[in-house]
């Protein structure tokens, strides 16, 4: 499924849902409404689930490895903060990333505890909780979901239970990574040269090819420059390359001066090629030798949009791994086997 979001995120991966359910009957009906892609994991024990997602897998890991600040003065303010843009794509090697609960689904009504009695003991206040309810206790989830104790409440009798229940799921499974590592984003989305990461026109090119090319996670980068590394739920990889027009222009007055072929000049000022390099690093490569084989140095691309002054070339996995050989792509755990792997004997996972 698609689902929108009004922000790129740094980073992005599935993640696992917690249904909990004491009827193994609803259990198992509740399941075959979910979408075929989704990690989930069934519970009909709510002391066994919130004992599950307690012990989640943790994503601080991550902020560790990719964050790092250092005070500049006596204020608060007075703090510097450095994100390795480099180091956030390393989590493809994490073969617990998919095993993440995000989202967890509870019934109101259960006899070891109630839904908003579990709610409340979960210990990782990140975690989005969506309950269900009957019509007897609707007033008690109105009042926790105005309350903050809950992030959505849905009806067990909705006709459009299956719909309202996977768009909820994908939604909230966003605003996870939101709020999560906003420790990350916040600096790297403030940063003027990444504005892709919040330009409606470019949000929606990106949404609608990761629905294209079946991108199942994605991580930014920054070799040889801004972009994208991509994974489809196979864990082949591909990259998107994000240019931006004034760096373009920069490269086309570089090229220029060091007279290239005018078939190399024509493509740049057209938007239809764009280097494979980081034309900050490289100018001094910009001779007659490189100008002599320009076109294994150079990508097709074309611009997201009038709106959205970017230029893009994907690369597909081979290119990918050519352009980046620090990848382990044997090290890489895909979606697919994730899904596929042996399941834990006392509960049900999809």
């Amino acid at each position: 499924m698609d689902h929108h979001f009004p922000i790129c995120h740094l980073f992005y991966y599935p993640t696992q849902v917690v249904l909990v359910d004491d009827d193994p009957n609803f259990l198992d009906s509740v399941s075959l409404l979910l979408d075929r892609s989704l990690n989930y994991r069934l519970f009909q024990s709510a002391r066994q689930a919130l004992d599950h997602v307690n012990k989640s897998v943790a994503f601080s890991e991550v902020i560790r490895r990719c964050y790092s600040s250092c005070k500049t003065g006596p204020l608060d303010s007075d703090t510097f903060s450095h994100i390795d843009i480099n180091a956030l794509h390393k989590e493809i090697y994490n073969p617990d990333r998919f095993l993440m609960q995000t989202v967890v689904v509870i019934d109101y009504s259960m006899p070891e505890m109630s839904g908003l009695e579990y709610c409340v003991s979960l210990t990782n206040p990140y975690v989005k909780k969506i309950l269900l309810t009957g019509r007897a206790n609707t007033d008690l989830a109105v009042q926790a979901f105005n309350e903050g104790l809950i992030d959505q409440f849905i009806s067990k009798k909705d006709p459009l239970l299956a719909q309202k229940l996977n768009l909820s799921i994908a939604s909230l499974q966003h605003q996870y990574f939101s709020r999560t590592f906003k420790l990350l984003s916040d600096p790297v989305i403030a940063n003027s040269q990444r504005r892709y990461l919040t330009n409606p026109e470019f949000i929606e090119f990106f949404n609608i090819l990761r629905t294209e090319h079946c991108i199942v996670e994605y991580y930014l980068i920054d070799m040889p420059y801004s972009g994208f590394l991509l994974l489809d739920d196979r864990g082949l990889l591909s990259l998107l390359l994000i240019m931006p027009q004034t760096s373009l222009l920069e490269h086309i007055r570089q090229c220029r001066a060091r007279m290239a072929p005018k078939e190399l000049l024509d493509a740049l000022e057209l938007g239809e090629m764009i280097p494979l390099f980081n034309i900050s690093k490289e100018r001094e490569h910009l001779d007659e030798e490189f100008f002599a084989q320009w076109r294994k140095h150079y990508a097709h691309s074309f611009r997201v949009s009038d709106g959205a002054p970017y230029y893009t070339a994907q690369l597909g996995d081979a290119a990918t791994r050519a352009l980046i050989p620090e990848l382990r792509a044997q090290d890489i755990q895909s979606y697919s086997a994730c899904l596929q792997a042996p399941r834990p004997a006392e509960t049900f996972l999809h």
